[in-house]
C-alpha cells in the first residue's frame, strides 16, 4: 500500500477516534522514516505538470517576402519564467497583507480524485477528508461521510511539526525563516530519535512546512515566514504554471513533490506526490459553524 492510499485509509468512513487524530500526519509520517525498499510518499521522478510556454511568436503581415528591416521588426520576447524561490518569496509577500479575522472553529477539507485505475492492487478511489479545530483549546472534530462533525475526546491542542501548541503558541510561532527551519529540525530529531529521514533534512523541511500553511492555523507573518524557509531551501524549483497557482518542485533523492501555492493568498493549494497522486486543499479558512456533533463509534 503506498502512502497516498495509507491516508485514504487513515481518513475513510467511520474512523476510530486515533485515526481522526492522527489520520491527517499519516503521510507526514510516511516520510519521515528511514527508506524502506518499496517506494511510498513521494514517489521517483520529475513531474511534468503543465509548464508554461517557452515564448510567444507574434507574426504581423508583410507586404514583400522580404524581411523587414531590423529597426522594424516587433519585438519579439518570452514569458518571464519566474523559479521557485521567485515563486516563494512573492507569495510570502502576499501572505503577510492577508488579513484575518479568527472565527470559532479552524476548518480543512482535503480531497483526493481517484484515476479508478488500479495501483499496487488497489483501486485508486476518490476521497475526502474534513476536521474542525476549536480555537479555544485545539480540540479536534473530524468530519463524517454524512456531514456531521465527530467528536474525538481524546484530542487536545494543534499538533505539527511534531509538537502540541496551544492556539497562543501558533500565534508567537518566530517569523524568521532560520528560526522556523530549526523548530522542524528539533521536531525531527525528536521525533526521529536520531535516525535520518529518508527524504533528507531540507526535503524534511519542506515537507513539514508545507503543513504548517494549512493544517493549523498560524498569522499571516508567520506564514510568510514559512514560505521563506522553503524558499532557502536549496531543493526547490519552478514547474510553472499549474492549476490553482505557480508549481514549486522540491527535489530529494530518489523522489520529488510539487507543492502548488495560490499567488494571491499564499496559501497552499495542493500537494502533488507524483503524477496522477495529489492531494487538494479544498478549505483552510476559519469559520464560526460547526455541523452537528456526533460520538465516535464505540470501541
Amino acid at each position: 500500500m503506498d502512502d497516498l492510499e495509507s491516508l485514504r485509509v487513515a481518513l475513510a468512513k467511520e474512523p476510530s477516534q486515533d485515526t481522526i487524530d492522527r489520520g491527517r500526519h499519516r503521510l507526514m509520517n510516511a516520510a519521515r522514516r528511514p527508506a524502506p525498499r518499496r517506494r511510498g510518499l513521494l514517489a521517483a521522478g520529475v513531474l511534468t505538470l503543465g509548464a508554461s510556454a517557452a515564448a510567444v511568436i507574434t507574426l504581423l503581415p508583410s507586404a514583400t517576402p522580404q524581411p523587414a528591416p531590423a529597426e522594424a521588426r516587433p519585438s519579439v520576447s518570452a514569458p518571464v519564467q519566474l523559479t521557485g524561490r521567485q515563486i516563494l518569496l512573492a507569495a510570502a509577500d502576499t501572505a503577510q497583507r492577508v488579513a484575518e479575522e479568527p472565527g470559532k472553529y479552524w476548518h480543512v477539507v482535503i480531497e483526493h480524485t481517484g484515476s479508478d485505475k488500479i495501483v499496487k492492487g488497489r483501486k485508486d478511489e476518490s476521497w475526502r477528508a474534513e476536521w474542525w479545530y476549536r480555537r479555544s483549546d485545539g480540540h479536534l472534530f473530524g468530519g463524517t461521510p454524512d456531514g456531521k462533525a465527530m467528536d474525538n475526546p481524546k484530542s487536545g491542542d494543534f499538533w505539527v511539526l511534531d509538537h502540541s501548541f496551544t492556539y497562543q503558541e501558533l500565534q508567537e510561532l518566530p517569523t524568521d525563516p532560520d528560526a522556523l527551519k530549526e523548530l522542524a529540525l528539533k521536531g525531527m530529531r525528536e521525533g526521529l530519535k536520531g535516525e535520518r529521514p529518508r527524504v533528507g533534512e531540507d526535503g524534511y523541511v519542506a515537507l513539514s512546512m508545507s503543513y504548517l500553511l494549512y493544517d493549523v492555523p498560524i498569522p499571516p507573518q508567520v506564514r510568510a515566514g514559512v514560505l521563506r524557509a522553503i524558499a532557502a531551501l536549496p531543493i526547490v524549483s519552478s514547474t510553472g504554471d499549474v492549476d490553482g497557482g505557480h508549481g514549486v518542485t522540491v527535489d530529494v533523492k530518489d523522489s520529488s513533490f510539487t507543492l502548488v501555492v495560490d499567488p494571491e493568498t499564499g496559501l497552499l493549494r495542493s500537494i502533488v506526490t507524483s503524477p496522477g497522486n495529489t492531494i487538494d486543499i479544498t478549505t483552510a479558512e476559519w469559520t464560526d459553524d460547526l455541523p452537528e456533533v456526533v460520538p465516535p463509534p464505540a470501541e
